[in-house]
């Protein structure tokens, strides 16, 4: 947690949050919002108490009345409605020796200055808030506003293990690897998913993220049409991440930055929307994976504590005639307990998630069943490096059931004619092993030729 972080170490990552592109902006409208006021508000009040035998009463007071007066300066801009681009703005001197506060330069709007948002982030920065911490700290916390981290630009990224979800049939239900959580937790009601009382017996995502953008989620599209938009930002900003930031994204959001031209490059391929047609679709998705009802469920394996957590979220959208050139952010709130999983082909992953929603789920689903150390990989014998490798013997990949190939294909389905089903998700896997992206060696799904290892 946030709170066990040496005090230097979240300074200075909430000074990157507002040297990013979009970070001014970002720091400017948590520190006007409620929860930003009150964080601030409730360190001014805590000052006798964190300060107690530490420094005199009148540096305390001092102190207060300079972050009682930032705050009061934030409480005038927020009733003024100013605005973040708002130029006109720059440091003011509380008291000779009170600290600066943001103001209005002479001349009113426009004149001179800066724009509001830089000089709020850049004093802010500067408020001592008591514990060493800065009041641009305690606003970028309060906010969960995400860190700027590098783009992993990797052709096959890993998808951490904490959002797969397995049930107490599953073999690997205490191995610690997943997340535990029921399949109910997705949100969906018992009643419109039948047979939500037997165990699961493999790795799927909240049932919810499958159908975020339909009102029915019990549709069956037989293999054809696109995956769900939200599901497919979902998994783009879990590839986005490399994995030497997973620790950092799991105390804290951090965020990647990609053009908007790429990022629909990912979604509609060569192909370019024109923005009446990706404008509502993105803001819709980015809507979806806000809810509270798309909230992750985990469990931290050290703490035992359990929750619920908004993984990736649409931050920045540009707009305007030159909006494809700009700045589009995703950011990621990993689960704790996020650990090295599947890797995914993410070239394939989006050929499918344009071609066929039900390929796109069978590939994420088979990625985690493939993922089973000890059962579907395997250590290299003599290996220092403690280096695993897929099996390609098909003794080690059980046969899928008619039940669980379903559960594959059609995790949301309640569609009562369930051969038709299975005829269906069997159809899809055929066309999958046609194109290379699986080996089907009777009832089992091995990875791709080129992803298996030795004959164990």
């Amino acid at each position: 947690m946030a709170e066990d972080w040496p005090v230097v170490d979240r300074n200075a990552r909430a000074r990157r949050i507002a040297a990013s592109r979009s970070g001014p902006q970002s720091v400017f409208e948590a520190a006007l919002s409620q929860v930003g006021l009150e964080v601030l508000q409730g360190a001014a009040d805590g000052l006798p108490r964190l300060t107690a035998g530490q420094v005199g009463t009148e540096a305390v007071f001092r102190a207060q009345r300079r972050v009682r007066a930032f705050i009061g300066v934030l409480e005038e801009m927020r009733a003024a409605q100013v605005r973040g681009s708002d130029h006109g703005w720059s440091a003011g001197a509380v008291s000779p020796a009170g600290g600066f506060v943001p103001v209005r330069s002479p001349g009113g709007k426009g004149a001179g200055g800066e724009s509001a948002r830089k000089v709020v982030a850049r004093l802010l920065a500067e408020l001592p808030v008591g514990s060493g911490l800065s009041g641009l700290t305690l606003v970028a916390e309060a906010a969960e506003l995400p860190e700027p981290v590098r783009m992993n630009g990797h052709p096959h990224p890993l998808l951490p293990t904490s959002v797969a979800l397995v049930g107490p049939g599953s073999s690997l239900f205490h191995s610690g690897l997943y997340a535990v959580a029921s399949r109910a937790d997705s949100g969906l009601r018992p009643n419109w998913l039948p047979g939500l009382e037997r165990d699961l017996q493999g790795p799927i995502l909240p049932l919810v993220f499958y159908n975020l953008l339909t009102r029915a989620p019990g549709r069956s599209k037989g293999g054809r049409g696109a995956a769900d938009l939200a599901l497919r930002i979902l998994i783009e900003g879990l590839c986005s991440v490399m994995r030497r930031d997973w620790q950092r994204a799991q105390r804290q959001p951090v965020s990647v930055t990609t053009t908007l031209r790429e990022f629909l490059s990912w979604l509609y391929g060569e192909r370019t929307p024109r923005p009446n047609e990706y404008w509502p679709r993105l803001m819709a998705a980015g809507a979806a994976l806000d809810r509270n009802a798309s909230r992750f469920p985990f469990r931290d394996p050290v703490t035992g504590r359990e929750g619920l957590r908004r993984v990736v979220s649409l931050v920045d959208i540009p707009r305007g005639p030159q909006a494809l050139d700009g700045a589009l952010t995703l950011a990621v709130f990993l689960p704790p307990g996020s650990s090295s999983g599947p890797a995914v082909d993410r070239h394939r992953l989006r050929y499918w998630g344009r071609k066929s929603e039900v390929a796109y789920r069978a590939l994420l689903g088979l990625a985690y069943d493939w993922y089973r150390p000890g059962t579907t990989r395997f250590p290299v014998s003599g290996s220092q490096a403690q280096e695993w490798v897929q099996s390609r013997n098909p003794v080690h990949y059980a046969p899928y059931s008619p039940e669980r190939i379903v559960e594959l294909c059609y995790p949301t389905s309640t569609y009562s004619r369930r051969r038709t089903l299975v005829a269906r998700a069997w159809a899809v896997v055929r066309k999958l092993d046609a194109a290379g992206d699986l080996r089907l060696v009777g009832r089992r799904i091995l990875p791709p030729v080129e992803d298996l290892g030795v004959e164990v």
